[in-house]
């Protein structure tokens, strides 16, 4: 049961904040070099092949499950994760470990410069998101009371 936690805790985060992670449109300051550059393009066709991938595997039972608004982001995801099959299973694990290790692949080629100018914004961004999820917690609650 707690690998299953963990392995839904890897698939939220690879399918919701993968943008956040990946903000590459945002790399000004970075001076990335060709190779840099082309790992992150690489990247993100990956987590697009990768999201394809797991999409095309949904059944229309679990389709539903996705778009009904009745239900809140945690139950949708708590319902979905219940019907996944093992096949399913294995495709986010794989999606997981070739994310990973593209991270890692392009953490190796980040020079101790870049480094430090991404731990700064990572540090200045920390406080703006505990911030807007409250605050979308804050929104999602009264609007159960108000429903």
């Amino acid at each position: 049961m707690k690998r299953i936690k963990g392995l839904w805790i890897v698939l939220l985060t690879l399918f919701l904040s993968v943008a956040n992670i990946y903000a590459q449109d945002d790399v000004e300051g970075l001076d990335l070099s060709k190779e840099q550059q082309q790992l992150l393009k690489s990247q993100k066709e990956l987590l697009k092949k990768n999201r394809e991938a797991f999409k095309t595997s949904l059944t229309p039972e679990q389709r539903a499950i996705l778009k009904n608004n009745a239900l809140s982001k945690s139950e949708r995801q708590t319902a979905l994760k219940k019907t996944l099959s093992s096949s399913q299973r294995n495709i986010i694990a794989k999606n997981t470990a070739s994310v990973k290790q593209a991270k890692a692949k392009f953490r190796a080629t980040l020079t101790p410069k870049q480094k430090q100018l991404i731990r700064k914004r990572l540090s200045n961004n920390k406080g703006r998101a505990k911030k807007n999820i409250r605050r979308n917690v804050r929104r999602a609650k009264n609007k159960r009371v108000r429903n």
